[in-house]
C-alpha cells in the first residue's frame, strides 16, 4: 500500500510551509519506496525532481482537497495521506497532518478569511478526530495548540524541520567599510519587520551599518524607513531572492536579524546559521527553543536593545566570530534527513 501526500501545497503554500512540504516530499521519497505525491492536475509543472507522482481529479484547491483527493485515495485502499501544509480533507480518517502553529487563530489579520475557515475546520473536524493524527514542530507549538484547541498535548508529535537547503555559497568579501545586516521584510504583524528599520534610525548615518531585506516585501516597509528620516542607501530593497542568493546574502552579511513576535519554528535564523551567520533574534519561547546559546537575545519591540547589538556586532570581531561558531554547531542538530527518519519511523508505527 502507499503512502500519499497531499499535493495541494504546490499551488497554495508559500514561504516556511512550502518549502517544509518539498523538502519532507523529496526527503521522504528518498527515505521510503512507498510514497507517491498526489497532485491537482494545474501542479504538474511543480513536482520536485524525484518525487514519484500521480495527478489526480480535475478541480484544484479546496475543492480538490475536499472532495478530489479523498475520493481518489478511498479507490485506492485508503492509504495513509500526509499533509504538511495545515490543511486536510475533513472527511477523510486515515491521516498524519502538520499543524505548524495557531497562527490563524491568533493573529487572523494576516490569513485570508477562505484560508482561516478552512483551517478551522480541518482542525475541529478533521485533526482532533479519533483516527487522525496531528504533528507539528516545536516544543513551543505543541503546547500553544495543545492549549488552544484543549487538547493533550502528548497526543501532538513534535518533529523539528531541517535547515540544509540552501546551497554553499561561493563567497565573495564584504565592504570592508561597511556592515551589512540582513533580515526578512514580509508582510505580518508577527513578523515584526518594521524592527531593523526602527533599530536603524536610532544609530548615525555614518556609522556604516546597513540593512538588506529579503523576502516577499511589505510595500510599507519603504514608506516606513523614509519617515524615520533613513538615507535611501543605508537599506537594500533586495525583495523575493532564489536560494543561492539568499546563501550570498547571509554568507556577506555580519548578522541575521530575526525580530519575529510570534513563531511556530523559524526556518531563516537555522539557515542563515548553516551558514555560520551570526543571528541577532527577538527574545521568544520558539526562538529559544530551537538557537539556545547560539544567538542574541533582544525584546522584540525595543529598538534601542536592537540598535545597541547593530553596533555591538559592527565592531566586535571576536564576537561575530564567537556567534559564528556557535551557529555552525547549533545548525547541525537541524537536517532533513533527520527529519525525514522521524517522519517515516511515524509512519511505520501507523502503517504496523
Amino acid at each position: 500500500m502507499k503512502v500519499a501526500i497531499n499535493g495541494r501545497f504546490l499551488l497554495d503554500s508559500f514561504g516556511g510551509v512550502h518549502r517544509v512540504a518539498v523538502e519532507l516530499s523529496r526527503h521522504l521519497a528518498d527515505e521510503r519506496s512507498d510514497i507517491v505525491l498526489v497532485v491537482p492536475p494545474a501542479a504538474v509543472d511543480e513536482v520536485p525532481e524525484g518525487v514519484p507522482f500521480e495527478v489526480v481529479g480535475r478541480a484544484a484547491g479546496a475543492v480538490w482537497e475536499q472532495i478530489d483527493l479523498p475520493r481518489w485515495l478511498r479507490r485506492n485502499g485508503s492509504p495513509v495521506l500526509l499533509n504538511f501544509a495545515n490543511i486536510a480533507p475533513m472527511t477523510y480518517a486515515n491521516q498524519i497532518t502538520i499543524l505548524h502553529d495557531i497562527a490563524p487563530a491568533i493573529r487572523p489579520q494576516d490569513f485570508s478569511f477562505l484560508f482561516r475557515v478552512q483551517w478551522h475546520l480541518a482542525v475541529r473536524l478533521g485533526m482532533r478526530r479519533r483516527g487522525q493524527q496531528m504533528v507539528t514542530v516545536s516544543r513551543t507549538s505543541r503546547s500553544e495548540i495543545a492549549a488552544h484547541f484543549r487538547m493533550d498535548a502528548d497526543s501532538i508529535t513534535a518533529i523539528p524541520l531541517g535547515a540544509d537547503t540552501l546551497p554553499l555559497p561561493s563567497l565573495s568579501p564584504a565592504p570592508a567599510d561597511r556592515t551589512m545586516l540582513v533580515t526578512f521584510g514580509r508582510h505580518g504583524a508577527a513578523k515584526n519587520a518594521r524592527a531593523a528599520i526602527d533599530a536603524l534610525a536610532l544609530l548615525p548615518a555614518d556609522s556604516g551599518i546597513e540593512v538588506v531585506y529579503v523576502g516577499d516585501l511589505d510595500p510599507a516597509l519603504e514608506p516606513h524607513a523614509a519617515a524615520k528620516g533613513i538615507a535611501p542607501g543605508r537599506i537594500h530593497w533586495l525583495g523575493r531572492v532564489s536560494d543561492t542568493e539568499l546563501a550570498e546574502a547571509f554568507s556577506r552579511a555580519a548578522a541575521f536579524v530575526w525580530p519575529s513576535l510570534h513563531e511556530g519554528f523559524g526556518l531563516p535564523p537555522l539557515e542563515a546559521q548553516r551558514l555560520g551567520t551570526p543571528v541577532l533574534a527577538s527574545d521568544i519561547p520558539i526562538n529559544r527553543e530551537i538557537l539556545g546559546d547560539s544567538a542574541r537575545y533582544f525584546p522584540a519591540t525595543d529598538a534601542a536593545a536592537l540598535a545597541a547589538l547593530f553596533n555591538e556586532i559592527a565592531r566586535d570581531p571576536s564576537l561575530r566570530a564567537d556567534l559564528s561558531r556557535r551557529s555552525l554547531a547549533n545548525a547541525e542538530d537541524f537536517t532533513w534527513r533527520r527529519a525525514a527518519e522521524r517522519w517515516s519511523a511515524l509512519i511505520d508505527a501507523r502503517v504496523g
